[in-house]
């Protein structure tokens, strides 16, 4: 969501300037009624066609159900900057390290961005040999405390990368003391390292595949994450009470949890939480629904941009997982 790129690895021409264009997709014959509906929604309606191309899963705990790329940019081993997306992997990586029961309120409170750190910056951190440490620092970030903000929603990855400084200062987003190398430990996936790691909140890269091992998990009760998804959730849509900033721009009353959304809808006229997610900044969105029966992801990239991609992939990827559902082409 909130976020911007400082690497060398990124540039303005896209994914294919960064060699990314994997091969097509899968073939589409002999679809079921559920799997045509949800390709021929992603191929007519315009919430999904406005994207570009794209991949789109869904699944349970143990298996792909199904996938299929919409266009040919983008399979599910595509690797591409997650963004906003990084936030799950680390706050999820984190409670596994320490435990949740262990997890003092100031680290509680930077994991559901209350904390008081805010970045001044949005520089990613990209430069080869950064550090934790330098990627806190005057140079890059910048992170620093605000006490007026402290106990208030602030949706900004100062908060984890503060977080970072203090248990891992000394890693790097590459090499033999890397990032990924700790997260992957932790998750027990196989995420490529990236120099821009170090911004813990937004620097990670990966693919759908990467990603669904980390859902997969997640569903399967592997984490301590899995039974904490709805813990320590704070208000986190405009206006709401304690809210400073938030780039929630959909109906509902969202709330963030550790690393992590809260999608809320009104179900019989009651505010219930319906799904988690993670959406990044170009797009990549991560979802598993409330009763972790079943993830779906939706992995593309749009660099070039302002914002809202996120939010954009949300909608799309809802309604394609409607058509899937139902059998029904959605509008």
């Amino acid at each position: 969501m909130k976020r911007t790129c400082k690497t060398g690895h990124i540039l303005a021409g896209g994914l294919s300037m960064l060699g990314l264009i994997a091969t097509p997709g899968t073939s589409h014959a002999a679809l079921t009624v559920y799997e045509q509906a949800a390709v021929d929604t992603a191929n007519t309606s315009p919430d999904c066609t406005s994207l570009g191309d794209f991949y789109w899963e869904v699944g349970n705990g143990t298996a792909k159900l199904f996938g299929f790329s919409r266009g040919s940019g983008v399979a599910e081993t595509t690797v591409m900057p997650l963004a906003s997306a990084s936030k799950w992997l680390y706050a999820s990586a984190y409670l596994q390290s320490k435990g949740y029961t262990n997890l003092s309120a100031a680290e509680k409170k930077r994991l559901n961005f209350t904390s008081g750190y805010l970045e001044g910056t949005d520089t990613i951190c990209g430069d080869a040999e950064t550090t934790v440490s330098d990627c806190y620092g005057p140079s890059y970030k910048n992170v620093s405390y605000k006490s007026l903000q402290d106990g208030k929603f602030f949706y900004d990855g100062g908060h984890m990368q503060k977080l970072a400084l203090d248990d891992m200062g000394g890693r790097m987003g590459t090499g033999l003391l890397s990032i990924i190398d700790w997260l992957n430990a932790q998750l027990g996936t196989s995420l490529p390292e990236s120099s821009s790691a170090v911004a813990v909140a937004g620097g990670f890269w990966g693919s759908a595949a990467h990603y669904r091992v980390f859902l997969q998990n997640l569903l399967g009760n592997q984490y301590a994450m899995s039974v904490r998804l709805n813990a320590d959730a704070v208000p986190a849509w405009p206006g709401g009470p304690g809210v400073t900033y938030t780039p929630w721009t959909a109906a509902g009353q969202a709330y963030y949890g550790l690393g992590h959304w809260l999608e809320r809808e009104l179900v019989n006229n009651v505010w219930s939480v319906t799904g988690h997610s993670s959406p990044g900044m170009f797009g990549f969105y991560p979802w598993v629904d409330a009763g972790k029966s079943q993830y779906m992801i939706l992995a593309r990239a749009r660099l070039n941009t302002t914002g809202g991609e996120g939010e954009m992939s949300r909608v799309c990827a809802h309604e394609i997982l409607e058509a899937y559902t139902v059998g029904v082409v959605q509008p």
